[in-house]
């Protein structure tokens, strides 16, 4: 049989070592790469070189150093995770790391890792084998295991290996949640030893070889470590948390805490087997699987595929200080270098996106993720107008009024009347198409859209749309500064709705049926919950804004005519003067902004006299097999290029589950035959919404998949 290490293609040598006296310096610098990652050749070279240091007698002192700016290692090359195919090729590839880092771990050399940047996964399970981490200040170094992100667990030693080092609770937090930590926080744990700038980061490395040895045991002294019975409660707690966030969707937390709770109990070495076994059989399980295929769709998300370069952005208009705006402002001036000059009609109304701005710093203080320095320094960079004094500077004017295609165009008119030459116009419209928001500007080349997801600062997706005259450079350079919001971004052509909302279309009305129907609010919301979804379609429609809602549906109703039935649920609570989590009021009671219970006036509004629990099974095909009728037309007419991008949108701007694959990799699964068949079945019972659109026809009777159909160009 062949093994993984055989089947893998030799490189160029990836380490190499300085003699220094007694220390030797081990540089990663992975030949032909942006980042350090351990592929199955460079595990071997490394494993190599832990033979050389076990052998040597003059070496008395190592440091393990990146020879990547900003990049120690960022863990393992996920990309071997797809060659996988039995369980035992599974076992080697997780023993033969896990040994190679436990073999370095006891090495008799005094051992440093020199932390520069990026530090993940594998990498800081590496770190975690030295005596002592030194880190690097740089904003760019964090350190952390985000293996469950990925479907598995950290299984290189970080499972058994990091509650003795920093404590059962920070350990399990670090692990079940897949955090990363910046130095500060880091060094709170006791994760790293020191932090420092990184022009000394390799000299305080040096001083701290000179320390010698460092026991063991680091924090398994305290009270919970040895203590079987709050160990045993600890987990318990743990399992139950898991599960009520992930629903048992996700086997790999538990895993851990299964692993965890071995090793603290029966030590490093069964702790270290019991990594090996646990972790095999999820590497090829379908949740790594789609997590791992979702890992390449967002890096893949991350080039420029345009063929121009995009232009540099130096100042940013916001126009708007709603909470859309308030929130555009406050990540632009976060994540950028960018000056950045807001304005709204009012100065109330600018005083209120400022405290939406601030708010969200306060929250990063509060949690010591930030100074209070650097917030300050953060909000000077945000100036305010009531007027266009100041527009005539920036390249880029980000749009977030009122979704009014009149106002929008007018917006748009005055800029372009003080607009510098070059200068672009993003809306941030959810359901307008560009081309007709552009359809009297002066210069429609210059005008993208640009779709932020609600709230702006912690949901991941912006779509960003071309309209039928909207240059390629203007594209890129969006495109780019949406990158370095930190977002994942989608690239759309135009039409109403673009790709999520459109597909929320018909997910959130066929909601609004259901209840009408008499199901209740709370148990369409757990059908879906249960299903993967992380919110229900009520409280997804709470949190939206029944007013956004309603308006939303009046546009795609108009730009769909004749195709949608719509429910009468958003309009008749907008009418009853219900905003959602906004007002305090909407299907749910809210109290100081925090869900409590459904309101059972919304069944008295609607004429519901008996409201009943929903047929989960039935709810979630209703709702789901909707989204997929849609995206079918979607695909047809070209609004995203590949069934992989839209899935990519789904997970990233509706939560759509992960774990599932996309909305599109969950319907191939199905069978498009399958689908069609339910859809018709559906239709000769509630009517003509649930026909089957014809794309998706045409894909049954080829019996085809959408990722063949659609593939990625």
């Amino acid at each position: 049989m062949t093994t993984l290490a055989e089947a893998a293609p030799r490189a160029a040598s990836a380490f190499r070592i300085e003699r220094e006296g007694d220390l030797a310096v081990i540089w990663f610098d992975l030949p032909g790469e942006k980042i350090n990652k351990f592929s199955t050749s460079a595990m071997e070279e490394f494993a190599a070189i832990v033979d050389e240091m076990e052998r040597s007698r003059d070496i008395r002192r190592i440091i393990l150093a990146s020879g990547k700016p900003s990049i120690f290692i960022a863990g393992a090359d996920v990309s071997e995770f797809t060659k996988v195919s039995t369980l035992e090729q599974a076992r080697q590839y997780t023993r033969f790391g896990q040994q190679t880092f436990h073999r370095f771990s006891r090495l008799p050399q005094v051992t440093v890792a020199a932390i520069n940047g990026a530090c993940l996964g594998g990498g800081c399970e590496i770190a975690i084998s030295c005596d002592y981490r030194v880190m690097s200040d740089n904003p760019k170094a964090v350190i952390g295991l985000p293996e469950v992100k990925l479907g598995i667990f950290p299984a290189w030693g970080g499972t058994t290996k990091l509650p003795r080092l920093i404590g059962l609770l920070p350990a399990l937090d670090i692990i079940l949640k897949g955090r990363t930590l910046d130095g500060r926080r880091a060094k709170r744990v006791g994760l790293v030893d020191e932090v420092v700038p990184g022009a000394i980061l390799l000299d305080v490395a040096k001083q701290f070889s000179a320390k010698g040895k460092r026991s063991e045991g680091g924090r398994t002294k305290f009270y919970i470590e040895g203590n079987p019975l709050a160990r045993r409660i600890i987990f318990a707690k743990a399992r139950k948390n898991v599960l009520a966030e992930t629903h048992g969707h996700y086997p790999a937390p538990l895993k851990a805490i299964e692993v965890m709770e071995h090793g603290m109990a029966a030590g490093i070495e069964r702790g270290l087997a019991r990594e090996v076994d646990e972790v095999a059989p999820l590497i090829l399980g379908e949740a790594a699987q789609n997590l791992v295929r979702l890992f390449f769709l967002t890096e893949d998300a991350k080039k420029d595929r345009f063929r121009v370069a995009p232009r540099e952005v130096g100042e940013v208009g916001v126009l708007g200080a709603g909470a859309m705006g308030g929130g555009i402002a406050q990540i632009v001036a976060d994540k950028t270098d960018a000056r950045v000059r807001m304005r709204d009609i009012n100065w109330k109304a600018l005083a209120g996106g400022m405290k939406a701005a601030a708010r969200i710093w306060r929250k990063k203080v509060e949690r010591r993720r930030m100074t209070r320095g650097e917030m300050q320094r953060k909000i000077a960079r945000i100036t305010t107008t009531t007027d266009w004094g100041g527009f005539e500077h920036v390249d880029l004017v980000i749009e977030a009024v009122v979704e009014n295609l009149e106002i929008k165009r007018q917006v748009l008119a005055e800029f372009e009347s003080v607009a510098k030459e070059g200068a672009i116009f993003a809306t941030n419209t959810s359901t307008l198409p560009i081309t007709e928001i552009a359809a009297r500007a002066k210069n429609p080349e210059r005008v993208v859209g640009m779709h932020f997801f609600n709230p702006v600062d912690r949901m991941p997706l912006i779509e960003v749309i071309r309209g039928e005259k909207t240059s390629e450079a203007a594209m890129a350079t969006v495109a780019a500064f949406a990158r370095k919001l930190g977002k994942t971004v989608v690239i759309c052509n135009d039409g109403p709705g673009f790709v999520v909302n459109r597909i929320l279309g018909p997910y959130m009305n066929e909601a609004g049926f259901l209840l009408e129907e008499g199901n209740t609010i709370e148990s369409i919301d757990k059908a879906m919950v249960d299903f993967g979804m992380p919110m229900g379609p009520m409280a997804l429609l709470d949190e939206v804004g029944i007013d956004v809602a309603a308006k939303v549906g009046v546009i795609l109703k108009e730009r769909f005519s004749g195709r949608i039935q719509q429910s009468r649920v958003v309009d008749m609570l907008y009418a009853d003067h219900r905003l959602g989590k906004k007002g305090g009021k909407g299907l749910y009671v809210y109290e100081e902004g925090k869900r409590k219970a459904p309101d059972p006036a919304v069944y008295r509004l609607l004429s519901v006299t008996a409201p009943h629990p929903a047929d989960a099974k039935q709810v979630v095909e209703r709702m789901v097999l909707s989204m997929i009728s849609e995206a079918a037309l979607i695909l047809q007419e070209k609004i995203v290029a590949s069934a992989a991008e839209l899935d990519l949108a789904m997970i990233m701007g509706t939560g759509f589950p992960p774990f599932r694959g996309g909305l599109l990799r969950y319907a191939d699964s199905l069978g498009a035959q399958s689908i069609v068949a339910r859809l018709e079945e559906l239709t000769k019972r509630h009517g003509a919404r649930f026909a089957p659109s014809e794309p998706l026809r045409r894909l049954a009777q080829r019996n085809a998949k959408f990722y063949e159909a659609y593939p990625r160009s």
